[in-house]
């Protein structure tokens, strides 16, 4: 019977290079951006339930509290799926150009988000 060789393809090992530097942890990169991501959903969770606690309670500063509310849980989910997109996607392995056509309609979308939250509510009266 053949026996079976194993060859490390740098998928699943202890060592990533992550911003020109070669960084090595204990228990494998994939189980540290796991725990990453399961401690920012705790905090996500915990802030979202805090500040509805909060708005109920200061009714008068329910739309600051909210659009605070909304940036973080909108900070934490592009963070997670940074890291989703980058470890578990391999898009760290991919070519830069890939990276780019990615990239880029997510800021068209950004921009247009942006555009048509500055139109107030009621339109534009001419």
């Amino acid at each position: 019977m053949a026996q079976a060789t194993h060859q490390d393809d740098g998928h699943h090992s202890n060592t990533v290079r992550l911003l020109g530097r070669q960084i090595t942890v204990e228990g494998g990169v994939y189980t540290v951006v796991f725990v990453a991501l399961a401690i920012l959903t705790v905090i996500e969770v915990i802030s979202a339930e805090g500040l509805k606690g909060a708005i109920h309670d200061f009714p008068d500063a329910a739309a600051t509290l909210e659009a605070i509310k909304a940036a973080i849980l909108l900070i934490i989910a592009v963070i997670k799926s940074t890291l989703v997109i980058w470890f578990y996607m391999h898009l760290r392995d991919e070519k830069p150009l890939l990276a780019v056509v990615l990239l880029l309609p997510l800021l068209i979308a950004g921009l247009s988000i942006l555009y048509l939250l500055a139109i107030p509510p009621g339109g534009y009266s001419l």
